[in-house]
């Protein structure tokens, strides 16, 4: 009886775990396509809003669905007016006109008490995700250490030079902070001093993005 029960619970941690190795795969996938579909459905609820005025101007008497009924091609239009919109306002924003109005925006946004947190929080987090994997940045990944013997940073080689001082060799490093790796500090090292890493940019950079939950495979 006892060895049934332990089989039986065996089995069940087996099929748990291997429940949540599913899980693991699908949350992202999940979640990446719930925000794609949020925003597409935003999108599209301002396009049916172009769409209604237009419709409104050309022919009054006519209503939007049964326009959409007649003509089949508007259909497809419908479905791509939120990829243009997108389109549109990349264009705009590319601008000098477009940037400003933006940085306008931001500075009114990050002025609100509870908007203004939400708002720079989600902008860090967008240039952080659109930074990862852009490896041309940095040469390679190294190690620190501080601030105690055995403890290490993560840090990024930018370049090397000398020191005109003195004629030391030394690398320059930078020393992103978590879980923003967009800020951080430049260190100018020793050569000697530098410690090199197998990471790639791109492992250190979700390294230190998820605070050390996503560790390099």
């Amino acid at each position: 009886m006892e060895q049934s029960e332990v089989t039986s619970k065996s089995l069940g941690l087996r099929v748990s775990k291997v429940m949540f190795i599913g899980l693991k795969a699908l949350v992202p996938v999940m979640g990446t396509i719930w925000i794609l579909y949020i925003v597409y459905r935003s999108l599209l609820g301002v396009g049916d809003m172009i769409t209604d005025a237009v419709i409104k101007l050309w022919n009054p008497s006519t209503e939007p669905e049964q326009l959409l009924e007649r003509v089949p091609a508007l259909g497809l239009v419908h479905f791509l007016l939120p990829l243009c919109i997108l389109l549109v306002l990349g264009l705009i924003v590319r601008n000098r006109v477009g940037s400003a109005i933006l940085k306008g925006i931001e500075n009114v946004a990050t002025r609100l008490p509870l908007a203004g947190f939400v708002y720079k929080s989600l902008v860090q987090f967008v240039a952080a995700i659109d930074e990862l994997g852009k490896d041309r940045q940095f040469k390679s990944v190294v190690y620190v250490e501080y601030p105690s013997p055995g403890c290490r940073l993560i840090g990024f080689v930018t370049s090397e030079s000398t020191l005109v001082e003195d004629g030391n060799e030394v690398t320059s490093v930078f020393i992103p902070t978590s879980p923003n790796p967009l800020t951080g500090f430049l260190l100018l090292i020793d050569n000697d001093k530098v410690q090199p890493s197998s990471m790639t940019v791109e492992q250190a950079s979700k390294m230190v993005l998820s605070a050390g939950l996503v560790a390099p495979v």
